[in-house]
């Protein structure tokens, strides 16, 4: 674990093995502190970048959105140039139909 380092036994072994105990506390703090600086600039880049992605993520799902919304709107246009070509269409049909009997009424009269 990463606090056995630091347990009430370990103050034994520091005193036996250097004779100062506060000498060997002192050099453990202050690599502890050290390590502990590391860590916090590791975390402020870390949380810089989480803020870039956030940031970014948060543009490209506006894109999304409105890349979405102006895929419906296409096909709307598209859904709204068949209902006409189909209406155009009709018409025309009808239009024949009434060419077609109109020549053959004056063909046969």
């Amino acid at each position: 674990m990463w606090f056995e380092g630091i347990s009430a036994q370990s103050g034994r072994r520091w005193i036996a093995r250097g004779g100062n105990a506060a000498e060997g506390l002192t050099e453990r703090l202050v690599s502890a502190e050290r390590e502990a600086g590391f860590h916090e600039r590791d975390m402020s880049v870390f949380e810089r970048e989480r803020i870039d992605l956030e940031h970014r993520v948060n543009r490209m799902e506006a894109e999304l959105e409105a890349l979405r919304k102006r895929r419906l709107e296409a096909y709307a246009r598209w859904w709204n140039a068949r209902d006409d070509r189909d209406r155009a269409r009709h018409v025309c049909r009808r239009l024949r139909r009434r060419i077609d009997r109109t020549r053959r009424r004056e063909s046969q009269g």
